[in-house]
Formats: structure tokens, C-alpha cells, sequence
């Protein structure tokens, strides 16, 4: 079947997958609840490891998570249609369900930091909204991450008025020790990585859907609902207005400037006070979306001068092989750092390493990518997954139809 192919979204979609990399591999050399603290973090705060922590919490940290559900809320539209159409929700439906059946293997498995568990029971929910205008889907969007934020600030602020910070000296003892026999475990056997993984995994996934109110599933309900609603007005799609993409720029600038400096004073007080630590962390979480759509309208402007073309062309392939791409990262990530599985790296070092790990699997992935879509129609895992929802399609590519071009605009028929 020929039909066009968003070049934009494919782009943006390989951005998220790259970005969310840098994001995640801390959560996979240490416990995760010390994983993205700057005090807490094991191998003490030399500046080259302080440097990355930085940049990694002002330019990538949730920004890239937020755009990928952004993006999946696209898809739900893309696959599912608007309307009341049988066979496309019937399609939809099973894409989502083995979506979840993929997710809880990868997470018990692979790697307890999974989130298509948690994509695939909220698109469940968020699919019934294909219908909804794009003003209607964005003010339930917008409304309900604004909720979540001001839930999310009430609670920061009732801790601080109550005299809260960190724990007492005894309660902080008692959590490094609990920090150092899980990491005592991710670093042992294969066994043992194994079992830990599976236990924090199941832990994860029952208290974001027990615990009240259930920030985590509800924050990607909101972003897949903004992502819809932008689609549907052509947003992520290319078709806007120059004047909005430089207008969601200059936002996610804006954002960017407000999330730095709280990090840097944070960073450079002495004390690395609580109040501070926190106020950072919930403007970080509070302006993600304004910012991950600032990368869209980056994308999109760089995608129409023909001197920075280049750089989506290098992305949308990435992109199309997302879900390969995603679960690959995985299985190098726990195969170079859990213990059991190769070089048993777990705990064992420190950011600027993760960080040139991360820059190596970038170029990997970037050129592998490339080299399979210039042959193949799909990745080799998104093929075998539309076997399940969809059936067979060919897998080989037409000679007559080549690789996404260097200077391809938003769509391109493939």
C-alpha cells in the first residue's frame, strides 16, 4: 500500500528515542532511587560528573519522555483514525494490548525501566478520545498536566511548611543500606540482576496504578491527549505556521532558562538545600512539555532551511525504527552494566562514562538505522510486531523506493 509518510514525525520520534537514552542509563548503572540525585549519586561529585547531571536535567530529563507521549497520542490517530471506523479501532486494540503483553516482558526481563506497559493501558483509555476536537482534546491536556502540577506544588510546599527536608540521620542509614544490597544484587549473577529487576519492576507497576492519585499514568494521559490535539491542528505534523513554531521556540527557551537557573542554584549552594532541590524538581517537571515542544519547533524550522535538512533527514530513520531501536538500548544498557551479562559494570562508574556510552550507541543506532532502512519498509521488531495487529506485509523495500533523502520535506511517500 502507498501512502504518505510523515518524514516530521519519524524525525522527532528518533529524537525522543536518542534523548530518552541519556535519561535512562543512570537508572540502569545504579538503584534507581539514587540514580538521578546529585548528592546521593555513589561516586561523589567530581565536576565532570556534576557537568553531566546537569545538562542531562536542564536539556533532557523528562523533556523526552513527554515528547514521545506526545507523539504516541499522535499515533493513536494515525492508526486508529478519528471516527467510528471498526476494523481501524479493531487494529488499534490489538497494537495496544500486545504493545502491554511486549512491555511487562521487556520490563521483567530486560529492564525494570520500561514504560510501554504504561503507554499501552493509557492509550487504552486515551483512543476513546479520537473524536474529540483538537480545542477539546487540548483543554483536557493542558488542564490535566496544569492539575497534576499544582497538586504536585501543594504537596512540595505543605512538606516544606511542615519543617520537611531529608530524613533523619537513622531513616538515611537505614536507605543507603537498602540502596547498597540492591546494588549488591543488580551487580551479582545473572540471577540475581535478574530476580532484583523483576522485583522492582513489579514494584513500579503496581504503586503507579495503586497509589493515589496516580501521577505517573495520568501525567502520559495528559501528554497523549496534548500530543492528539496538536496533531489534529497540524502541529507535529509540519503544517503550521512558521510564526508558531518560532512562537513554541521562544517558549521552550523561556522554560529552558527558568528550569537552568533553578538547577544551577541548586547546584552551586553549598548545603544543596532541600526546598531548593525540590522547587527545581517540580519546575523541571512543570515546564517539560513547554519545552520538548520547543524541540518540535526547532525540528521543524531546521527541517525547512535547506542548509540544516540534514539533521532531520539523519533522525527519521531512527525514528521509523523506534521500538527496535528502544528495546535494543535496552539489552546494550543492562548487557554492559547489570551483572551476569558482560562487563558486570553495575555501580562501577561514573557519568562521563554513561555519557560516552550514550554517544556511542547514538552513532550505532543512528548508522545501523540508516543502513536497515535503506533496504527494509520497517525495523525488524516493529515487522514482527504488526504481524500480531495488522498481518504480513513485505519486508524487503522496492528498489524503487529509496531511504528518506537529506533534503525530503514533512512527507514523503513510501
Amino acid at each position: 500500500m502507498v501512502k504518505d509518510r510523515i518524514v516530521l514525525l519519524d524525525s522527532l520520534r528518533g529524537l525522543a528515542i536518542l534523548g530518552i537514552l541519556l535519561c535512562n542509563i543512570p537508572l540502569a548503572a545504579v538503584p534507581e532511587s539514587v540514580a538521578t540525585s546529585l548528592t546521593l549519586w555513589p561516586h561523589g561529585m567530581a565536576p565532570a560528573s556534576v557537568a553531566v547531571w546537569f545538562v542531562t536535567q536542564v536539556f533532557f530529563q523528562q523533556k523526552f519522555y513527554s515528547l514521545f507521549a506526545m507523539l504516541f497520542g499522535a499515533s493513536i490517530i494515525l492508526v486508529g483514525g478519528e471516527g467510528d471506523d471498526r476494523d481501524r479501532r479493531r487494529i488499534l486494540l490489538l497494537r495496544l494490548v500486545s504493545l502491554l503483553a511486549i512491555g511487562l516482558i521487556h520490563g521483567f526481563l530486560i529492564w525494570q525501566g520500561d514504560v510501554l506497559n504504561t503507554y499501552a493501558i493509557v492509550g487504552l483509555v486515551a483512543l476513546w478520545a479520537r473524536s474529540w476536537s483538537p480545542r477539546r482534546l487540548l483543554q483536557a491536556g493542558v488542564g490535566l498536566h496544569v492539575g497534576l502540577s499544582a497538586w504536585g506544588g501543594y504537596k512540595m510546599l505543605e512538606h516544606t511548611a511542615k519543617g520537611g527536608g531529608d530524613p533523619p540521620a537513622a531513616a538515611m542509614s537505614r536507605f543507603l543500606a537498602g540502596v547498597h544490597a540492591d546494588a549488591l544484587q543488580y551487580g551479582g549473577t545473572f540471577s540475581q540482576s535478574l530476580v532484583q529487576n523483576a522485583k522492582d519492576y513489579g514494584d513500579f507497576v503496581f504503586g503507579s496504578f495503586t497509589r493515589w492519585p496516580p501521577i505517573w499514568p495520568l501525567t502520559v494521559l495528559a501528554l497523549m491527549l496534548i500530543g492528539m490535539g496538536l496533531y489534529k491542528l497540524g502541529v507535529l505534523s509540519g503544517k503550521a505556521s512558521s510564526g508558531a513554531y518560532r512562537g513554541l521556540i521562544a517558549a521552550g527557551l523561556g522554560a529552558l532558562v527558568i528550569v537552568g537557573v533553578a538547577e544551577a542554584v541548586y547546584t552551586v549552594l553549598p548545603s544543596h538545600a532541600w526546598p531548593v532541590r525540590a522547587m527545581a524538581r517540580w519546575l523541571q517537571g512543570a515546564t517539560a512539555p513547554v519545552v520538548s515542544l520547543g524541540y518540535v519547533g526547532l525540528m521543524v524550522m531546521a527541517a525547512r532551511v535547506k542548509a540544516w535538512k540534514t539533521i532531520p533527514a539523519i533522525l527519521a530513520p531512527v525514528g521509523q525504527m523506534a521500538f527496535t531501536n528502544y528495546l535494543t538500548q535496552s539489552i546494550l544498557m543492562t548487557g554492559l552494566l547489570y551483572g551476569g551479562r558482560g562487563p558486570s559494570l553495575y555501580g562501577k562508574v561514573d557519568r562521563p562514562f554513561l555519557a560516552g556510552a550514550v554517544v556511542a550507541i547514538w552513532a550505532a543506532q543512528i548508522l545501523w538505522s540508516r543502513w536497515w532502512m535503506a533496504r527494509f519498509t520497517l525495523g525488524p521488531l516493529e515487522w514482527l510486531w504488526r504481524l500480531v495487529y495488522r498481518g504480513p506485509m513485505p519486508l524487503r523495500r522496492p528498489a524503487s523506493s529509496p531511504l528518506i533523502p537529506a533534503n525530503a520535506g514533512m512527507w514523503i511517500h513510501t
